[in-house]
């Protein structure tokens, strides 16, 4: 695995592509929810193939009343790691509720100071450890000035629930102000970018500046968008082909597009989310890929996608 130097995020080699483990706390067609040891497995995995950067986050659960399943086992295969706790990079997400009301999840927001220091307690006690960051998961934008907000995550860091923290699903003006309220101290950018959504390349362009991590959350678009990338975007077939070629080895649209936001910036680790092995040795190829200028422009240049996989979310 290609190893990036973020001396911001952290004092380790940070992989070029992470995982993102929510798929392993998503209920399967057939309504259940993959055991534990082999979610475990797909982890290890993982790891094994030098992926040593897992994201996950406290909502993260098959439903309301499995609320924090994700970081459960996130922390079972951090801990039962062969390589021990010091090899991996772990990041996890607060700042969104959610409960069940008459057998319904009801989601929310909360920045405030009480519940984020709450939520980053829960989410240490579940994991076994401190993660390396904590990030805002979403803000909160009617509920306080977002400097507010930033002022709370600190309150976090200072509390010793994790060294570092973060923002994710923000505006670049947002990224200025986090900068200014931390000191310069903003650890990770998490949001959205795929070929099917890539709004706000701004925030990347501003995080590969200040040095900060950039998380491209749902890098393949998620669901059919995921699966059928070939099809709704074929430059990246097209892209695949080429490099086939050159490879000796048939190349995906999928690593095509993991490799394309790994070479937006210097600080950019794609954490693209899956439940087999076999998908997370696909994704662990895409750190080895090498585009052309010529192809990086051409994939830049295609067709957006559809929007975000979460339209309805306010600006």
């Amino acid at each position: 695995m290609r190893h990036l130097a973020i001396p911001q995020l952290t004092d380790k080699p940070v992989p070029a592509i992470g995982v993102g483990a929510m798929p392993l706390s998503d209920r399967r067609p057939d309504g259940q929810v993959i055991p534990r040891d082999e979610a475990v497995a797909v982890l290890h995995s993982a790891f094994e193939l030098g992926m040593t950067l897992v994201d996950t986050a406290d909502i993260y659960a098959p439903d309301g009343f499995g609320y924090g399943h994700n970081e459960l086992l996130v922390g079972d295969a951090v801990r039962t790691w062969r390589d021990g706790r010091d090899s991996l990079v772990v990041v996890t997400k607060i700042g969104i509720t959610r409960r069940v009301e008459h057998e319904h999840d009801v989601w929310g927001r909360d920045g405030s100071r009480e519940h984020l220091l709450r939520a980053a307690e829960a989410s240490v006690e579940r994991l076994g450890f401190e993660p390396d960051v904590i990030l805002l998961h979403r803000v909160n934008r009617e509920q306080q000035p977002f400097a507010t907000t930033v002022e709370n995550m600190l309150a976090v860091r200072e509390a010793g629930f994790a060294p570092r923290i973060g923002i994710g699903n923000v505006h670049l003006h947002e990224c200025d102000i986090a900068w200014d309220v931390s000191g310069g101290t903003i650890a990770a950018v998490e949001n959205e970018r795929s070929p099917r959504y890539r709004d706000d390349v701004a925030v990347l362009h501003w995080a590969t500046q200040h040095g900060v991590a950039y998380f491209p959350w749902s890098p393949l678009g998620g669901g059919d968008d995921a699966r059928l990338l070939g099809e709704l975007y074929p430059d990246f077939a097209d892209v695949g082909h080429e490099l086939a070629t050159t490879t000796g080895r048939s190349v995906t649209p999928q690593e095509v597009a993991l490799a394309w936001l790994a070479a937006s910036g210097t600080t950019v680790v794609p954490i693209p989310g899956f439940s087999r092995a076999a998908t997370a040795r696909t994704s662990a190829h895409a750190a080895h890929l090498e585009l052309s200028a010529d192809q990086l422009a051409r994939l830049d240049d295609s067709p957006v996608g559809r929007g975000s996989v979460f339209p309805d979310d306010e600006d």
